[in-house]
């Protein structure tokens, strides 16, 4: 079995791509649409993307692999490409704290007085991501993980979407008719043999124009690590307001490595 360290920085790193039941926001009609071409709808994918430089939000996170599940409440805090912080309580007790930069991970950990500091890389490898720090601030802001020159254009039912290619890397986008927000994406590490397939719902306006989505739920496959699926609902969400970043190791705590 996982030692509580495992399992506790696996669930950190998996909340980041974060929330709740695979609901869809589809056209009320029902009815099939028209196809549009593959520039109409990229556009519309960069119009509803998030931009922010400061995220602020509360969340409620549940948590499964095959050893069991968790949930919890968390505190989550963004500065555009410069770093993800978040904290984790239980009953209202904090238990761990996390830091990510572009190229770091420190993460405290209260229940058993450790800390660690890891590179980057190393939550990429270890916990089979598929992208790097850029891909999962766009997975909190509710935005696509990349983009590519190869993409194809088409229509699934009531859905838009859009094949992205890379040499590494197939992704899919599905949009709604006709708002064109991202409802549910798939990414596939073919040469890793590791998959994100997410989906987004409960949209609402957040700082004009823009919606975010409130209710995600993320599954992530992998042939090193089974099957993982987190899911968020995020509350109190404020964008460009400056956040406080807190992050400091207590006297006495072990550094782990």
């Amino acid at each position: 079995m996982k030692s509580a360290n495992h399992f506790l920085f696996s669930a950190l790193l998996l909340t980041i791509l974060a929330a709740s039941s695979c609901k869809t926001f589809r056209k009320a009609s029902g009815t099939a649409v028209k196809s549009k071409s593959e520039k109409a709808l990229m556009k519309g994918l960069l119009e509803n993307s998030v931009n922010a430089e400061w995220l602020g939000a509360k969340a409620r996170i549940s948590y499964s692999d095959e050893y069991g599940g968790e949930s919890f409440s968390a505190n989550i805090r963004l500065r555009k490409d410069s770093a993800i912080w978040m904290n984790f309580k239980k009953f209202s007790i904090e238990g761990a704290r996390v830091l990510l930069t572009p190229d770091s991970i420190f993460v405290i950990d209260r229940i058993n007085n450790e800390y660690t500091a890891k590179p980057f890389e190393y939550a990429q490898k270890e916990y089979s991501l598929p992208f790097g720090f850029q891909g999962l601030q766009a997975l909190l802001l509710g935005n696509p993980v990349f983009f590519s020159k190869e993409t194809t254009a088409g229509v699934d039912s009531t859905q838009y979407t859009l094949s992205q290619k890379t040499e590494s890397l197939n992704a899919t986008y599905w949009l709604s008719s006709p708002e064109m927000l991202l409802l549910h994406f798939l990414v596939d590490d073919f040469r890793n043999k590791r998959t994100v397939d997410a989906f987004s719902s409960d949209f609402r306006p957040l700082g004009g124009k823009q919606q975010f989505s409130y209710v995600r739920s993320f599954n992530l496959k992998s042939t090193d690590l089974g099957k993982m699926k987190v899911q968020i609902e995020f509350s109190k969400v404020e964008i460009n307001t400056p956040q406080e970043m807190k992050f400091e190791v207590p006297r006495g705590y072990k550094r782990t490595d």
